[in-house]
């Protein structure tokens, strides 16, 4: 089997400075993939470009975290604040009520799904979904829709990041959680931000990646998203991320190391 990349881009929908870069990425440079957060503040303007873009492959981008629920505050409470957004204290995701988070993703999935979407894949802002049992609640909505595949973060990708104690644990804790419920997933999934942005290091990511499937995330964004700002800390590293996507170097590198590009499709076929 030869080694297949799925280069995803988070956030797609989130603004629209954000889906120009994502598209960017796409037609210029290396991305294959995105994710549409049903939440974000151009969500139907991404709808709308993957529709014209069916080479890009697109799944949905599950939300606990930023922005305001899809569904009316008054049905999640245990998701909001006072003002009805979602919390952004990573903490308080112990406390929800996963009947809610079922009631709230189930709604994000329909929003995109009944705007023509067909979605790849799910994953999700900040990897909530590996949280505790949200890794059960999000495969039963990919079974409910026939989504055929799932982020979550192998031993192999925690390998290729550098990453905290705590994310550590609720990777591991979440991949043990996907195998058991027998989720379809990639090989390996790590971060661009955590493998590092030189060429030095994606030489080595790439060169030690084994033959299978496997993901790269990244948050490409253009430059002056001034609608970004308000919303998120993950500013000026969009901007870096977008032009190494569309680099001559990093497509060299691919070819070099003979890793090919693909989409979350490769793992719905390996499932027919």
């Amino acid at each position: 089997m030869s080694t297949l990349l799925i280069i995803n881009a988070d956030d797609f929908g989130l603004t629209p400075g954000i889906n120009r870069g994502i598209l960017r990425a796409f037609t210029r440079g290396a991305l294959t993939s995105a994710t549409i957060m049903a939440n974000g503040t151009a969500w139907r303007e991404a709808v709308e470009s993957a529709r014209s873009h069916p080479g890009l492959g697109v799944g949905v981008h599950l939300n606990l975290t930023s922005l305001r629920p899809v569904l009316p505050p008054e049905q999640v409470p245990s998701l909001v604040d006072k003002k009805g957004k979602f919390r952004r204290q990573f903490w308080r995701l112990g406390f929800v009520s996963k009947a809610q988070v079922r009631l709230e993703w189930r709604a994000q999935i329909r929003r995109l799904v009944d705007a023509g979407l067909k979605p790849t894949h799910l994953d999700s802002h900040h990897h909530v979904h590996l949280w505790g049992g949200l890794v059960d609640v999000a495969w039963e909505l990919a079974t409910e829709f026939a989504i055929p595949a799932m982020r979550a973060v192998s031993p192999l990708g925690l390998e290729y990041m550098d990453v905290g104690g705590t994310e550590r644990f609720l990777a591991r804790r979440g991949w043990r959680r996907a195998e058991k419920i027998q989720a379809v997933v990639p090989a390996s999934v790590a971060g661009l931000e955590g493998v590092g942005y030189s060429r030095a290091f994606l030489e080595a990511y790439l060169a030690e990646l084994p033959a299978g499937v496997h993901e790269l995330f990244c948050h490409p964004g253009m430059p002056g998203d001034s609608k970004l700002v308000s919303i998120s800390s993950l500013t000026d590293k969009r901007v870096k991320e977008m032009n190494l996507l569309c680099s001559d170097w990093f497509q060299e590198l691919l070819e070099e190391f003979q890793v090919e590009t693909a989409t979350y499709g490769v793992l719905a076929m390996s499932q027919a």
